[in-house]
C-alpha cells in the first residue's frame, strides 16, 4: 500500500477537500480522485462519502484514517531521523523560503550565517508557499520560512515575527504622497494583487472585507517582483510588505503610504518544521540567528 496515497487520504478526510489535499502534497485534483480510486479498489469498500459539500469519511474510512495516520508519523519520524543523520554528517541544512520573505527580510541573515558558519552547506530555495508546506511534510526541506504559517498535525509553526503591510502604488496615482491613509480611500480602486489562495492574499481580502471594502482587482500575480513592475506601469494601487518595496520607494519606481491603524495590518512570519524530526546543530544555529529579525 503506498504511503504518499494514504497521506493524500488522510488530507481528504482532515480538509474535507479534495482540493486543498491536492494543494497540500503538490499534485493536482485528478491524481486525488485517482489515488484515492486505487485505494478503494485495493480494499474493495468505499472510503469516502461523495455529493456533500465536504468530503467525509464513510466507517470503513474512519478505521483506515485511524491506522494510516500512524503509519504516516511512523514513517516521516523514520525519515527525518535518517535524513538529519545523514544531514548531520554532511553539514546540510535545507531552508525553503517565500519570495517576499528570502529576498527583503532573511538575506541579510544568510550572508551572515554563510559568514560565521562556512562548515555548513546551507541550502535556500525560494518557492511557493503551499510547495514549502509540502517539502517540509516529506522530509525534502529541513525548514520552511513564510508568511502567516498554518498549524498542521505533523508541522511544528515557530513564530519569527511580523511586518508591516502598506498601501503601495505608482508615485503618480492620486493617492500617492499622503503621510497615512484609511483602508476605506481604497474602495473601488484599480487593484493588483496576489493570486487567489496565497496566504498574504487571503489576509488583505479578509481585512478590507471586514470593513465593507470592495476593491476592483484588476490583475493577479503569484510572485511579488512582477506584482511590482505591474504597478510602475499600471494605474493600480496594492497592499504589500514594506521591506519588499523600500528600495523602489527609494528610487523613486513607486510610493508607499501606511495605514493609520498600523496595527490592524501586520504580517506574520514564521519557520516550519515537521514535528518529531531529529534537531541539527546546523538548525540551531540557523534558527538562532533568524530569531534577531525585526519586523
Amino acid at each position: 500500500m503506498n504511503i504518499r496515497f494514504l497521506k493524500t487520504f488522510c488530507d481528504v478526510v482532515d480538509s474535507g477537500s479534495f482540493s486543498k489535499s491536492a494543494s497540500l502534497n503538490n499534485i493536482t485534483q485528478s491524481a486525488v480522485s485517482q489515488q484515492l480510486a486505487k485505494l478503494e479498489e485495493e480494499l474493495g469498500v468505499p472510503l469516502i462519502q461523495r455529493g456533500g459539500r465536504l468530503a467525509t469519511a464513510t466507517e470503513p474510512g474512519e478505521v483506515l484514517y485511524h491506522g494510516a495516520q500512524q503509519i504516516i508519523r511512523s514513517y516521516e519520524k523514520m525519515l527525518g531521523e535518517v535524513r538529519s543523520a545523514k544531514d548531520a554528517i554532511r553539514g546540510v541544512l535545507r531552508v525553503g523560503t517565500i519570495y517576499s520573505v528570502g529576498f527583503y527580510l532573511l538575506n541579510p541573515y544568510i550572508r551572515e550565517f554563510f559568514r560565521v558558519h562556512p562548515e555548513v552547506d546551507l541550502r535556500i530555495e525560494y518557492s511557493k508557499w503551499n510547495h514549502i508546506t509540502a517539502a517540509v511534510l516529506s522530509g525534502e526541506l529541513d525548514l520552511g520560512l513564510v508568511a502567516y504559517p498554518e498549524s498542521h498535525r505533523t508541522i511544528e509553526v515557530q513564530e519569527l515575527g511580523q511586518e508591516e503591510l502598506v498601501m503601495v502604488c505608482s508615485p503618480s496615482h492620486p493617492l500617492a504622497g499622503q503621510q497615512s491613509i484609511s483602508p476605506l480611500k481604497l474602495k473601488n480602486e484599480r487593484f493588483i494583487g496576489f493570486e487567489k489562495g496565497m496566504p498574504t492574499q487571503r489576509y488583505i481580502q479578509q481585512r478590507l472585507k471586514a470593513r465593507g471594502i470592495q476593491v476592483n482587482v484588476v490583475r493577479e500575480f503569484d510572485n511579488i517582483e512582477t506584482l511590482k513592475r505591474a504597478l510602475e506601469v499600471d494605474t493600480g494601487l496594492s497592499i504589500l510588505p514594506r521591506a519588499s518595496v523600500e528600495r523602489s520607494v527609494a528610487h523613486g519606481y513607486l510610493s508607499c503610504i501606511p495605514f493609520r491603524d498600523r496595527t490592524a495590518w501586520l504580517r506574520s512570519i514564521g519557520v516550519l518544521r515537521r514535528k518529531g524530526k531529529a534537531t541539527g546543530q546546523a538548525e540551531v544555529m540557523f534558527l538562532k540567528m533568524i530569531r534577531t529579525m525585526q519586523h
